[in-house]
């Protein structure tokens, strides 16, 4: 009796990745485990946009220096920023050597090519964690500060990375995912959709008790598509 086996593609598996670390995340699960899983998920986007001529490392750097200096130009920046002069005085470098994006300009209208070096700089200090938490023959006795693991910044990698590359979207996890950083950004502007009525419910809800409400709206939702 012959038996029929399931395959996968990489992109598949990456989808799986980061929904799972979606929902451990606002589980608020072990952070370890949820850095394991996402990292996974960003080696394989990182090799996958590779093969598909992109850069995960100059996109990443594009991502930021683009937001940092446009918002600089709009006078948005958060207030973190803003209320030290040293960064505002690092900012304010990067903005006058990057004089054409201005307040007005759009992500695609920037590109970013990195040398090899810091391509390199770039996914040795990305990968750390990730290689502590994966390997112990060379650092077997060796330690890391947990203080230095934020997942949230590292799923928000991982969601722009697999919609540079992915025919469809990440699901209901995704769309939480979404949502609760728009929740948390201040700057975000309402426009009265539906995608907006789910960010400003979020946004009702005290800032503790927002991941436990956007894993229900996950599970009300996937159960919802199941019937």
């Amino acid at each position: 009796m012959s038996s029929a086996s399931i395959h996968i593609t990489k992109l598949a598996a990456v989808k799986r990745q980061l929904q799972a670390a979606i929902r451990l995340f606002f589980l608020e699960e072990d952070e370890l485990a949820i850095h394991t899983v996402a990292s996974a998920a960003y080696g394989l986007l990182k090799d996958l946009k590779r093969d598909r001529g992109q850069s995960e490392a100059a996109d990443s750097y594009r991502i930021t220096i683009f937001y940092l200096v446009r918002d600089f130009r709009r006078g948005t920046l958060p207030a973190h920023f803003t209320s030290d002069p040293a960064i505002m005085a690092e900012v304010e470098r990067i903005a006058n050597q990057l004089f054409p994006i201005t307040a007005d300009s759009k992500l695609s209208d920037v590109q970013v090519t990195l040398s090899p070096n810091l391509e390199k700089q770039y996914w040795n200090e990305n990968n750390r964690a990730a290689n502590f938490l994966k390997h112990a023959d060379r650092d077997i006795e060796g330690t890391f500060p947990l203080d230095k693991i934020d997942n949230n910044p590292l799923l928000l990698k991982c969601c722009s990375s697999y919609r540079d590359i992915a025919p469809d979207d990440l699901g209901n996890e995704g769309l939480a995912f979404e949502a609760f950083t728009a929740a948390n950004n201040p700057l975000h502007q309402a426009t009265g959709s539906n995608f907006d009525s789910l960010v400003e419910s979020i946004r009702r809800v005290p800032s503790e008790h927002r991941r436990e409400l956007c894993y229900k709206v996950i599970i009300e939702l996937n159960a919802n598509q199941a019937v």
